[in-house]
C-alpha cells in the first residue's frame, strides 16, 4: 500500500480544515496512473474555488465522501506508477491537482503534449481542467520557471481570455477600463496585457486600478495602470464617458459605488473573482448584477475561433512576455508540508497576504 494525505476544507465553513490519511493500492488497473504531487501554488484564486465550490462544481474534481472537500490547485507532479503504455514512471506533468500528496487518474488521449484524465466523475466537468501537460514537450516549462508557472499561468490564461474578449468586442467603445483588486495576480496579468496592447496599437482607453490603501504604492510601481486609486477614494473618479469594470474583488459595496458613479456609462460590468469573499452581499435596491466571466467557456470559444494550435501560440507568445516582465517583480516563498500548507491557506483565506509574494507549497519533502 502507498500512504497518502489530503488537505480538506469544510464545504460550508472554509475556516475549518483537517488532514486526512489514506492509502492507494500498489496494483493499478489498466490505464490508471498514480501521480505524486511535488508542488502547487496558492493564490486568492484558490479561495474563489472554495467559496463557489458548490455552485460551480469545484468540489467535484477531487470528490470525498464527507462534508470536507478538497480545493483544487495548479502545480506539478511526477508519475509514481503507471499502467498506461504511453505514460512512463518518472515523467512530470503540469495541471490541476488536489491539495494532496497523490492523485490517481484514468489516462486517455495521450499525445506528445500530455494526456486527459478520463475518470468518470470528471467527464461532466470543463475539459480545460482535465488536461495534464508533459513538461518535457512544452517549451514554456523549464526548471527555473516552474514555480512562476504554478503561480501565474492559470491566472494569466484567464486574463488572456478577458483581453481577447474585450478586443473581439472592440472594448465596447469604452474610454475607461477599471480593474478592482488591482494588486491580485490575475489583475496584474490583465493590466500588463492591456497596457502593452494600448502602447502597441496606440489605443486611447484610460486604465484605472482600484486597490486597498496598503497596496497603492505596489500597484503604482507596476507601471501598467494610468491611474491607481484606493477604495476609500472611488469618488475621485470623475467619468462622463463609457467605462468597463473588470471586477476581481466581488465586494458588494464597491460594486454599488461604481454603478452609482458610472450609471449609464457602465457598458460592461465583468465579474471574474471574489477576492473579498466576506463582503459579497448587500441589499441596496439600485444594485444590478454584472456578467459573470467563466474562463473555460471562453477558452472553448476562442479555440474554435482560432484553432487550438493558434490559440496555444497566442497564449505562449504573450505568456513569455509577461513572465519575463513579472519575474523580477515578485518574490517566491516556499512552504513545506501539510502543517505549513494549513497556515498559508488560512492566511490567504483571511486576507493576510502580500501581493509582492508568490506562494508555493511543496509536499514531497516531508509529511507525505
Amino acid at each position: 500500500m502507498i500512504n497518502a494525505r489530503d488537505f480538506r476544507v469544510k464545504r460550508d465553513d472554509l475556516q475549518s480544515t483537517k488532514i486526512v490519511e489514506k492509502t492507494y493500492s500498489n496494483q493499478l488497473l489498466d490505464d490508471q496512473v498514480l501521480l505524486e504531487i511535488d508542488h502547487f501554488s496558492i493564490t486568492s484564486n484558490n479561495i474563489t474555488y472554495g467559496v463557489v465550490g458548490t455552485k460551480m462544481n469545484y468540489w467535484d474534481f477531487f470528490p470525498t465522501d464527507s462534508d470536507y472537500g478538497i480545493i483544487p490547485a495548479w502545480g506539478f507532479a511526477n508519475v509514481l506508477k503507471s499502467q498506461h503504455p504511453n505514460v512512463k514512471a518518472g515523467e512530470r506533468f503540469y495541471g490541476y491537482y488536489p491539495m494532496s500528496s497523490h492523485l490517481l487518474v484514468n489516462v486517455d488521449k495521450v499525445s506528445q503534449m500530455g494526456f486527459v484524465d478520463q475518470s468518470e466523475h470528471r467527464q461532466k466537468l470543463p475539459p480545460v481542467y482535465n488536461f495534464y501537460s508533459n513538461v518535457q514537450t512544452d517549451p514554456s516549462f523549464t526548471p527555473d520557471t516552474e514555480e512562476l508557472n504554478s503561480i501565474y499561468r492559470p491566472l494569466f490564461i484567464t486574463s488572456f481570455l478577458i483581453e481577447a474578449h474585450l478586443v473581439k468586442e472592440k472594448f465596447y467603445s469604452a474610454s475607461y477600463i477599471i480593474i478592482t483588486s488591482a494588486s491580485s495576480k490575475t489583475a496584474q496579468a490583465l493590466a500588463s496585457l492591456l497596457a502593452h496592447r494600448k502602447e502597441r496599437n496606440d489605443l486611447q482607453f484610460h486604465l484605472v486600478g482600484l486597490t486597498s490603501p496598503k497596496n497603492t504604492k505596489f500597484v503604482s510601481d507596476l507601471g501598467w495602470y494610468d491611474q491607481v486609486i484606493s477604495y476609500d477614494f472611488i469618488d475621485q473618479l470623475k467619468i462622463n464617458k463609457k467605462a468597463i469594470v473588470i471586477d476581481f474583488a466581488g465586494n458588494y459595496n464597491t460594486q454599488v459605488e461604481l454603478q452609482s458613479l458610472l450609471t449609464e456609462n457602465l457598458v460592461y460590468n465583468c465579474l471574474v473573482g471574489i477576492a473579498d469573499w466576506k463582503n459579497l452581499n448587500g441589499n441596496d435596491p439600485k444594485f444590478q448584477k454584472g456578467t459573470f466571466f467563466f474562463a473555460p467557456t471562453y477558452a472553448v470559444q476562442f479555440q474554435e475561433l482560432w484553432g487550438r494550435s493558434e490559440f496555444m501560440k497566442k497564449v505562449g507568445v504573450t505568456w513569455k512576455q509577461f513572465s519575463d516582465e513579472v519575474y523580477s517583480m515578485i518574490s517566491i516563498n516556499e512552504y513545506d508540508g501539510f502543517q505549513e500548507l494549513e497556515k498559508l491557506y488560512l492566511d490567504m483565506l483571511n486576507g493576510r497576504i502580500d501581493p509582492q509574494i508568490g506562494n508555493i507549497v511543496k509536499l514531497s519533502h516531508k509529511d507525505s
